[in-house]
């Protein structure tokens, strides 16, 4: 996986490349008596110079150039296989690996572990090492008296997180952690240090067992995670949850340390034994239920968090929300856990898409390439051909209005219009394109971890809903044949 290369090959110059020949030298005769000539040449891709690790040489009249400053010079990847003498030339974006999980628990009633929901490589890591991790566990939907109802087939199941190696296209877990409430505590559901993944109060989405008749009891310190992300300064993991929403700090062994919610939540999770802190702008408890944080990601220098909102608020209701392109990015201290910045992303607009609602186009993670630059992940609903976004933007917030001080705009930013925005003076997270996985053949719906490797390298992790299915007529669970997939895929230089 990943491995770099050397190439000596030589190309002869063609096309859209030019060249400035500077001076020239016999250095060598071919065995049919023609000689190689080293010619010192500044090599320009449009207005470009492109650098070259070996001189170019003239044969016989022709000019020739490395095939590795070629192909940069054209955009393209150029690889070497020195036990087949290959060289192999590819245009960006292109999948380098793919890798399956094969082998994963089974968790009962046909069912097995999986539903990645987000994805890190730890800095210092072996290239082929990440992290992931899963959600509320497995649910799924059953219609009772014309009521739909979210079912919890496996109602003992464990929010928890994986550290992975992906080698022959295979997933290969290397640890398992389930997360733990505080030392000396006992969850009201559990009984133990267990966490739970069910709904935390009577507002969420009710939480029902495998029949969908029995209505299961509410946990104050259930967890539906959706993103995962490491503080280089205190060796913590960070995990964005999709109920209240919050963000959780933890241990690298599990244990829950806080949970930052939104001002005013503490008073409504009675009983709850994980640390509550309101850290969370009052607003955001106004997410649409199922539509929570989605995505966490820290900078390189450890110093900020940001999270991501899955969809635009019910702001100030439901419908304005599901109309809405607006999300929301915060940025918060993590040497004083304040936030200090909310910033507007605005997504693409469904209108302009085939079978695309604009409520079903969400943020499904985040990734910071500096202090102020992230790859946000940008889906919609739809899988296989009938997708029509699965997009990794580059988006720089330090271009954007920092609104979290505004309260006209904050209070109201999913009922505002970008002509709105712009007469309030707020500029919007500007975002490029990186990639479109649509036309890479990506099948999965739920593109929802999103890592860098290196600045060619991103790799991204469906959740496959741990294979759930619906229910057929006569109540029974059906499972689908949904993998649990990494890919690996080169991009031209992020940075």
């Amino acid at each position: 996986m990943m491995k770099k290369s050397r190439l000596s090959t030589w190309a002869a110059v063609a096309g859209i490349v030019s060249v400035a020949v500077l001076s020239s030298q016999i250095v060598e005769a071919a065995d049919t008596a023609l000689k190689a000539i080293a010619v010192k040449v500044n090599l320009f891709a449009g207005d470009n110079e492109v650098a070259l690790d070996k001189d170019a040489v003239t044969i016989d009249g022709s000019l020739y150039v490395p095939v590795r400053a070629m192909g940069e010079a054209l955009g393209q990847h150029v690889a070497w296989d020195n036990a087949s003498k290959k060289v192999t030339i590819r245009e960006y974006p292109f999948v380098e690996g793919k890798y399956t999980w094969t082998n994963a628990p089974d968790l009962g009633l046909g069912l097995k572990e999986g539903g990645f929901s987000g994805l890190l490589h730890m800095p210092g890591d072996p290239d082929d090492v990440f992290y992931t991790l899963a959600d509320r566990g497995p649910n799924g939907q059953i219609t009772i008296d014309k009521t739909v109802n979210r079912t919890f087939p496996v109602q003992d199941y464990v929010p928890r997180f994986y550290k992975i190696r992906l080698e022959d296209g295979k997933v290969t877990i290397l640890e398992t952690t389930k997360l733990l409430l505080p030392e000396g505590t006992k969850g009201a559901v559990s009984g133990n240090r267990n966490t739970t993944g069910l709904s935390n109060i009577a507002s969420d989405e009710k939480s029902y067992d495998n029949t969908g008749t029995k209505l299961l009891t509410l946990d104050p310190d259930g967890l539906d995670l959706e993103g995962i992300a490491y503080s280089p300064s205190d060796d913590t993991l960070w995990m964005a949850d999709e109920y209240r929403p919050s963000l959780i700090q933890l241990k690298r062994d599990g244990t829950i340390i806080s949970r930052y919610v939104p001002v005013g939540d503490k008073a409504k999770l009675t009983g709850a034994q994980i640390p509550i802190v309101e850290a969370i702008p009052a607003i955001y408890s106004k997410r649409i239920v199922n539509r929570g944080f989605e995505g966490v990601t820290i900078s390189p220098d450890g110093k900020y968090l940001y999270a991501s909102i899955q969809s635009p608020m019910a702001v100030p209701d439901k419908a304005t929300g599901e109309a809405s392109r607006n999300l929301r990015i915060l940025k918060m201290d993590l040497a004083t856990k304040k936030i200090i910045g909310e910033y507007v992303y605005v997504a693409e607009d469904a209108k302009t898409f085939m079978n695309v609602s604009q409520k079903d186009v969400v943020i499904s993670d985040l990734h910071a390439l500096s202090t102020d630059v992230l790859l946000v992940d940008e889906r919609d609903k739809n899988e296989g051909a009938a997708a029509q976004i699965k997009r990794v933007y580059k988006i720089d917030l330090s271009k954007a209005t920092n609104i979290l001080n505004n309260a006209d705009v904050s209070g109201n930013a999913e009922g505002l219009s970008g002509e709105n925005l712009k007469s309030a003076g707020v500029a919007t997270a500007p975002k490029s394109l990186i990639l479109d996985l649509t036309k890479l053949g990506y099948p999965w719906e739920k593109f929802e971890g999103l890592t860098v490797l290196n600045k060619n390298t991103i790799l991204v992790a469906n959740d496959n809903d741990f294979g759930v299915g619906e229910y057929d007529a006569n109540g029974v669970l059906k499972v689908t044949d949904k993998q649990t997939q990494v890919w690996e895929i080169k991009v031209k230089n992020l940075w």
